[in-house]
């Protein structure tokens, strides 16, 4: 059975409650309508927010220029609340809760004015937000709100959904069937062989489009010849997710395709080969988090939660090249979605012992003699060349993205294709045709950035070590099946300078419900190259691995999808910076350097857990979310180890300093921090 992603499972669970009973899903449906252009888009989000910067366009169905747009969604409250809404941003917006208009603004500064204090009972509340972008198509907005019990703040997923039913849901649900064939279309490289017209905007376009499948140059020093046979035979019969579609048609094209293969060298592979413990390399599994996307079991349940079986992959690679692979995932394959994890020579020779003693009979084929001047040309005919980089020509001919509508289920997109055979569901296939049919493939040279980030967010399997909006991460799933390859526990912080146990939620990766709002995009683009030297938590055994190429990308539409400037905004120059300074740094010295190291002063008594280095927060987070954050750390993450050190009225013990005012010393705080990241 071919798995669909978790993001398009997702989407068709929701739009299944379309014949039920009226029900509400998490998400809002954002409509969007192109003024000039008038195109028409509907799609889930998370939040009521949007940033589209200059040539960009709101939505991968909608042209760049000026847009309207309509959040249809369900408020939802735990209780009675007295709430305050606001707005941030420019344009126009307003806002209309259970169908009466309660705010509405419009101009440069779309926060100078806000809504009376209304009174909420618990439950669900309908709302639509309209807004539009400027003149030129470019917007940034942003929906606030306050109650009695907690600050200004946007409105977080877990209180915002949207009903199973009606119009929006509806379109939602045509719209979410013409992305999953967008996607589908560019991730298993279509456009490499059904070529536009003319090339794409490389700047401008869907970056999965541009996307090229593995460089074959040199392969046959990584990979042995009886992997190859077997992969080229039926690739779906080795891994359930591969996008590889089926091109051979007899074992004799596929030895003739592996003895070329195989010939194509390289003359460095092996040289420096480093012998592996595989007693750590379990370790090193375990404690990497690798159960949560791989299963060490011959196919078992992969298909009900997406993981790949690793058994037998140690037949897969010549001596050395597991390794070597594990060191740089993406030198051959810039697109690949294995991760980066930085391993040393050693740590990957440890982790490559340990899976080649997954022995796997599935692999004990017979090797048939194929004729490499044979393969060479079937490689030219078969048209590899176009996704692979290889030392031949493409002389397939196919048809072009621009002609492919009216073939609409015919080729590729055929059960009895003569060519390529993908694994697509009936499903999938549909979803393809009526892509092509009704947008013809121009969505292809549109890039939303936010929607790279969803789409990215599922295909990189980002829950396999993070929660997000209340879902847990399948890493505590699976920890289990590992737990054999590891030590006694130690909960150790493990620093020698604080080797106290250690809280759980000290212990995990972070949840990722806020990460758009919280870090700056600058920032959060380095850290995912890889391009960040300091590790912020280096007490979890788990590491943050790399995404090169996605990097830049991801940051820019986590940090969009949340409406919050691509960069750090310059703050007003205050007369008394000094003071706020000594101040902030006399809080500091006597109250945070307990659990949060400063440079290189240790921290002086951690309890539970250490806190991330102060030296890294002004450069990682935006002083919003600090100052929430600093306000009540449980609002944004109710079992935190952070003490919440503001009373309900903003005060905090430290009277001497600014009357007790929580706002101005933790505001000084950031000062003293601005001189520190510096």
């Amino acid at each position: 059975m071919f798995r669909l992603p978790l993001f398009w499972a997702t989407i068709l669970v929701a739009t299944n409650f379309l014949c039920a009973d009226t029900s509400v899903l998490p998400g809002v449906v954002l409509e969007i309508r192109g003024k000039a252009s008038k195109s028409i888009d509907y799609r889930l989000e998370r939040r009521v927010a949007i940033r589209v910067d200059e040539n960009e366009p709101p939505s991968a169905f909608v042209d760049a220029g000026p847009f309207a747009s309509v959040w249809h969604g369900v408020l939802l409250l735990d209780k009675r609340e007295r709430i305050n809404f606001s707005f941030e941003g420019f344009g126009k917006a307003s806002l209309h809760l259970g169908g009466e208009k309660i705010l509405e603004a419009e101009g440069d500064d779309l926060s100078t004015v806000e809504s009376e204090r209304l009174r909420l009972n618990g439950g669900e509340h309908p709302f639509e937000l309209r807004y539009s972008s400027a003149d030129s198509g470019l917007a940034r907005f942003r929906l606030f709100w306050k109650g009695r019990d907690f600050a200004r703040e946007s409105i977080a997923p877990k209180s915002l959904a949207h009903f199973s039913t009606g119009k929006p849901a509806q379109f939602l649900k045509k719209s979410s069937l013409l992305r999953q064939g967008r996607f589908l279309f560019a991730s298993h490289g279509c456009v490499r062989c059904h070529l536009p017209d003319e090339p794409f905007n490389k700047k401008t376009a869907m970056p999965e489009a541009l996307a090229m499948g593995p460089s074959l140059v040199g392969v046959g020093s990584r990979l042995s010849k009886g992997w190859m046979e077997k992969w080229i035979l039926d690739p779906q019969s080795m891994r359930h997710n591969a996008r590889m579609p089926k091109m051979v048609n007899s074992r004799t094209e596929a030895s003739h395709l592996v003895a070329f293969l195989s010939s194509l060298k390289n003359e460095n592979a092996g040289k420096s080969i480093v012998s592996g413990d595989s007693k750590s390399g379990g370790v090193l599994f375990a404690d990497l988090g690798c159960i949560s996307c791989h299963t060490l079991t011959e196919n078992g349940n992969i298909d009900e939660n997406g993981r790949i079986s690793l058994v037998g992959v140690g037949r897969k690679y010549r001596p050395g090249s597991l390794a070597a692979f594990l060191i740089e995932p993406d030198k051959h394959y810039p697109w690949i979605r294995m991760p980066d994890f930085h391993l040393s020579k050693g740590e990957a020779a440890n982790i490559a012992a340990f899976l080649q003693d997954l022995e796997s009979p599935t692999l004990n084929v017979t090797i048939s003699t194929g004729d490499a001047g044979k393969g060479k040309l079937l490689a030219s005919s078969l048209g590899c060349v176009a996704c692979h980089e290889l030392p031949c020509e493409n002389k397939l001919i196919s048809t072009s993205l621009q002609k492919l509508s009216a073939l609409s289920g015919e080729g590729c997109l055929s059960e009895s294709s003569k060519g390529p055979r993908f694994p697509f569901s009936k499903e999938e296939r549909s979803a393809i045709s009526i892509f092509l049919k009704e947008r013809g493939g121009g969505s292809l040279e549109r890039n939303s950035p936010p929607e790279f980030a969803n789409r990215q967010f599922e295909e990189l399997r980002c829950v396999a070590c993070h929660e997000r909006d209340g879902q847990e991460s399948f890493w505590g799933a699976f920890s289990n099946e590992v737990s054999s390859f590891k030590p006694r526990r130690d909960n150790s912080l493990g620093l020698a300078s604080n080797p106290v146990p250690a809280h759980s939620t000290n212990r995990t990766p972070p949840d990722l419900s806020f990460a758009g709002e919280k870090l700056t995009e600058n920032w959060l683009a380095a850290f995912l190259a890889g391009k960040v030297a300091e590790k912020p938590r280096p007490w979890v055994k788990a590491r943050m691995p790399s995404f090169s190429i996605r990097a830049k990308y991801l940051a820019s539409g986590l940090s969009g999808s949340c409406g919050v400037f691509p960069e750090m905004q310059d703050e007003p120059r205050l007369q008394d910076e000094k003071h706020l300074e000594l101040v902030g740094g006399k809080i500091v010295s006597t109250l945070c350097i307990t659990c949060h190291g400063v440079g290189d002063q240790k921290p002086t008594a951690v309890f539970e857990g250490q806190g991330v280095n102060l030296s890294l927060a002004r450069s990682r987070m935006r002083r919003e979310h600090y100052m929430r954050w600093m306000m009540n750390p449980y609002r944004i993450t109710p079992n935190t180890i952070m003490p919440k050190f503001a009373d309900e009225e903003g005060r905090t013990g430290l009277i001497d300093l600014f009357e007790g005012d929580a706002r101005r010393q933790f505001g000084s705080v950031w000062y003293y921090l601005h001189g520190l990241s510096n």
